[in-house]
């Protein structure tokens, strides 16, 4: 093998037209061929926006929410290609914003990621070491501040509403004595004991039959 041949399989051959001082050797095939300069970039397509400060990564959903377009919920640990972008300081501490598509699919038009795509944005929270979804969605448990949602009732929950503050906070702090004060939690487990009694004294009475 001559030695030619021994530099460029070991990748060790330098164009005589490439100058370091310009660029990396990538960069000068893709100026060759016409080529975007992301496609010399070690990422490839998830370089396409770093001129904007914009890098495509590999997100996971910190917590369960529910898309604001399409109404779907999106369960915690769902990973999605993310825009991941500064956008402040928090003292010293960049705040970073992750802008994705969603993914949820139902088989309905108001999924259609080509026709009608919905985003979502959660950034970092380094005040509260914790992150926010800055648009597209809500965090489940924030339910009441999607647009048109309602409240239900403690009627429509079939829970016993609490009128009295106080009966409230000492049934929160005791939960023996809400057991014992609540009526309908006292029906459903006297009701509980009676369906797992009587199935009991049925499968006696078969197992003696001959």
């Amino acid at each position: 093998m001559s030695s030619l041949k021994a530099a460029r399989a070991d990748n060790f051959y330098h164009p005589p037209d490439w100058d370091p001082r310009r660029g990396s050797r990538a960069e000068l095939a893709a100026a060759r061929l016409g080529e975007p300069a992301w496609k010399a970039h070690p990422l490839r397509e998830r370089a396409k926006k770093l001129g904007e400060g914009i890098l495509v990564v590999r997100f996971e959903m910190p917590f369960d929410v529910r898309c604001s377009g399409c109404g779907n919920r999106i369960a915690k640990g769902v990973r999605f290609n993310a825009e991941k972008k500064c956008v402040g300081k928090y003292l010293s501490t960049k705040v970073w914003s992750f802008r994705m598509m969603c993914a949820a699919e139902d088989g309905t038009s108001r999924t259609d990621r080509t026709r009608n795509a919905h985003y979502i944005e959660v950034r970092t929270d380094p005040k509260a070491a914790d992150y926010v979804v800055a648009e597209g969605a809500v965090r489940v448990g924030d339910l009441d501040k999607l647009p048109g949602a309602k409240v239900p009732s403690a009627e429509e929950l079939g829970v016993e509403e609490l009128a009295d503050p106080k009966d409230r906070e000492r049934r929160a702090a005791d939960p023996f004595y809400g057991l014992e004060h609540a009526p309908a939690a006292r029906r459903s487990v006297e009701r509980a004991r009676a369906e797992r009694v009587s199935a009991l004294e049925d499968a006696r009475a078969s197992a003696r039959a001959p």
